[in-house]
């Protein structure tokens, strides 16, 4: 892990040495290339301290403007179907999550540039009007106090606004949760959510609500696909309710788009055979990941791994990797 982060951190050294040298342009020469990217959330100014995943409105649109210029952006539908163009760099859009940041600020530009797109939505809403970890992020940065106690476990505040267990994160602890024991978080932090003035940070936790995931639907630049109800890790929460929480986000949302849904992202991209077989057993027809777990996943036609898009480096460096299909 720590040679992994060397490494990283050496190529985007070597790279920007070459952009400063004027010798970018051979980092960014267009090549053959198949990515399915991921999004997560879109903000005004791309702040990372409530999320990591975040990036700006501003980037965004540039993004977007640069690869339907220099690149072939095309729908999943005809990414699954290999519609691809030789000698240039095949893309296709994904969101995951469902915040009401991508129908404020993402759905629009999508709309400008004609760029289809497909957006996970995790089915909290009847359980919490946020995922447990924005909760965690906006209350772990704003909260006065230093330790916290979790199922019996201690938990005190370091530097970067975590709460550690024996230097585990509660985030990381809290991934392996059944929801039944997670939303103690909610009561743990509960005096703290309530002083704090939503609007100011709804970019950061709102949700789209059933209407706005229909609009999406309904829209023919646009998919829906479910992404788990409460964004549990899967893998890690009890097998019945991790099949479940797969099961009860597909009705949910079949139900808001009055339409079938037969799209799958696994939440943190976690996953196993077993689930990704029962995602299939009841009427998923592709299933979206991070990376595959070995050679003979990655043969599945139905099984995609996605490009993660990474809020902490420049654009050039970010279209240098992502022409690589590597961030090492």
């Amino acid at each position: 892990m720590l040679w992994l982060r060397i490494k990283y951190r050496l190529g985007l050294l070597y790279k920007t040495i070459l952009f400063k040298l004027g010798l970018g342009k051979f980092l960014l020469k267009n090549r053959y290339g198949e990515r399915i990217l991921i999004f997560h959330g879109i903000d005004k100014t791309g702040e990372t301290k409530y999320n990591s995943r975040f990036i700006s409105k501003a980037f965004f649109e540039k993004f977007i403007q640069y690869i339907t210029t220099h690149y072939n952006v095309i729908s999943l539908d005809d990414f699954y179907q290999k519609k691809f163009k030789k000698n240039t760099l095949n893309i296709a859009i994904t969101f995951d999550d469902g915040y009401l940041n991508n129908y404020k600020y993402a759905v629009p530009i999508l709309e400008k540039y004609h760029v289809p797109a497909n957006f996970y939505i995790t089915t909290i809403h009847e359980k919490a009007p946020y995922l447990w970890a924005d909760f965690l992020d906006i209350v772990s940065y704003h909260t006065s106090k230093k330790e916290v106690v979790l199922e019996r476990n201690l938990y005190r505040k370091n530097n970067k606004n975590e709460f550690l267990w024996n230097g585990i994160s509660m985030k990381n602890v809290a991934k392996a949760l059944p929801y039944d024991v997670l939303k103690m978080i909610y009561e743990v932090f509960a005096s703290d959510w309530k002083t704090l003035p939503p609007t100011t940070y709804e970019d950061y936790w709102m949700l789209m609500n059933a209407q706005q995931i229909k609009e999406i639907s309904n829209h023919p630049l646009f998919t829906i696909g479910a992404h788990g109800e409460t964004h549990a890790s899967l893998i890690d929460i009890p097998l019945a309710e991790a099949k479940q929480e797969i099961l009860n986000s597909k009705k949910q949302l079949e139900k808001i788009c009055e339409k079938p849904v037969t799209e799958f992202a696994f939440p943190f991209g976690y996953y196993n055979k077993e689930l990704a077989h029962y995602c299939e057993e009841i009427g998923f027809k592709r299933i979206l990941l991070v990376d595959y777990n070995s050679k003979e996943d990655a043969k599945n036609d139905s099984w995609k791994n996605r490009f993660v898009m990474n809020p902490y480096i420049s654009m050039e460096q970010q279209l240098a990797c992502l022409l690589k299909g590597s961030y090492f």
